[in-house]
């Protein structure tokens, strides 16, 4: 079965990135949805202290295991209310995060995506998972969709997808998806940020661009854009916000989410788009 892997804490921010993986899943043809919940705290969170000896405080761990059982119930009823079809498994893991995510994709070849939510600043909801954000999105093995809270899901029609004019090559990594994109009613609009004033990219480049895109997608719509920002992520929430825009794809190279999640504040990225959620690509 198709899967997806979504690693859940006790804040809408995980509640909103569930909702959206259930319609992302009925989308795109997922089957089974993996809830993963991992011990946020420390050892010493179970720890009692007492005239120079610890022991294990059982109240604090059978209530917390009780909490997480509670949560995992009730984000599994959400999808299967709605997608009775998508089988639903409940995970819970001592081990950190990015461990913990990566052990089950280990054991589960199935799983072809993660979905994160991701706290902004329109909702801050102290997500533990939202904090991992960057550390799970470098291991991840498979693709990851990042959820912003502020986001409410619709059909993904029109995708954005930011591209570096000198390395077009690396579009290749959206072509291993054509497949997929394919059996969908989808439009794409491929974007080149230029970051010095008054220049442009040659005509050379763009001829090179326009002839690979014509080559490898001439089934699927598309349209090519170029624009300038000094800041390439202001340029492409920019566009993304004047435009119709249902997904953001970051591909590798300077032009990525990840990129910038990788060399600059977290909060230049991710934080600044409460609109679209981001489909990483590995």
């Amino acid at each position: 079965m198709r899967t997806i892997l979504i690693p859940v804490d006790f804040t809408s921010t995980t509640e909103n990135a569930v909702r959206t993986a259930a319609e992302w899943a009925k989308q795109y043809e997922y089957q089974h949805i993996i809830l993963l919940k991992t011990s946020e705290e420390s050892e010493f969170d179970y720890l009692h202290m007492a005239e120079g000896h610890s022991f294990v405080n059982e109240e604090s761990i059978n209530n917390l295991l009780k909490k997480t059982e509670s949560l995992l119930n009730n984000l599994s009823q959400i999808i299967t209310e709605k997608f009775p079809e998508i089988t639903v498994t409940k995970e819970f893991s001592n081990w950190t995060l990015t461990r913990s995510i990566n052990e089950i994709i280990k054991n589960n070849t199935s799983v072809e995506l993660i979905v994160l939510g991701s706290d902004d600043q329109a909702v801050s909801g102290d997500s533990f998972v939202s904090e991992n954000i960057i550390s799970i999105t470098r291991t991840s093995p498979v693709k990851t969709l990042i959820v912003p809270n502020g986001y409410n899901y619709s059909k993904i029609k029109d995708i954005l997808i930011p591209c570096d004019i000198n390395s077009i090559a690396k579009l290749d990594r959206l072509f291993h998806h054509k497949s997929i994109i394919q059996r969908q009613d989808v439009q794409l609009m491929l974007l080149n940020i230029h970051t010095k004033e008054n220049t442009d990219s040659s005509d050379e480049k763009k001829k090179q661009l326009e002839e690979y895109i014509q080559q490898n997608l001439t089934e699927i719509p598309n349209t090519i854009h170029y624009s300038y920002d000094k800041n390439i992520i202001n340029g492409i929430l920019n566009f993304a916000a004047s435009n119709n825009t249902d997904l953001i794809i970051a591909l590798p190279g300077k032009h990525s989410f990840l990129y910038f999640l990788t060399s600059r504040s977290i909060s230049e990225g991710i934080y600044q788009n409460v609109n679209q959620p981001v489909l990483i690509l590995k």
